[in-house]
């Protein structure tokens, strides 16, 4: 993962609506970037498996950067803030944000059987 970087302006191939923000160099496989629009807002790129992604880097629930989150083998990019996820029984428990070990967070997913 990288930091947040400076605005790269300008229109390809003569279409206003999409803009160069990065190039292939700067997006290695498995790896995620944020980048910000020429209008301000700041997205986060995903290259997995010889895909690139690109979502808002804003996450819905807590305002926080998705491009600080850790990306998963499977393609799922989680955000660094939320917590961990627990099923116990019928119920679903949320726990706090958790600490990074070996620079990932703990998983907050879990598997319904």
């Amino acid at each position: 993962m990288t930091g947040i970087s400076e605005p790269l302006w300008g229109s390809v191939g003569g279409n206003p609506e999409f803009e160069a923000v990065a190039s292939l160099s700067d997006l290695g496989d498995g790896t995620v970037v944020q980048r910000v629009r020429s209008s301000g807002d700041a997205i986060c790129l995903v290259r997995l498996n010889g895909e690139i992604s690109a979502l808002s880097d804003i996450c819905t629930h807590q305002h926080f950067s998705m491009s600080l989150g850790d990306l998963f083998e499977d393609g799922t990019l989680q955000c660094a803030w939320h917590g961990t996820v627990r099923l116990e029984g019928e119920q679903i428990l949320v726990g706090p944000r958790c600490a990074r070990i070996n620079g990932k967070y703990e998983s907050s997913t879990v598997r319904v059987p």
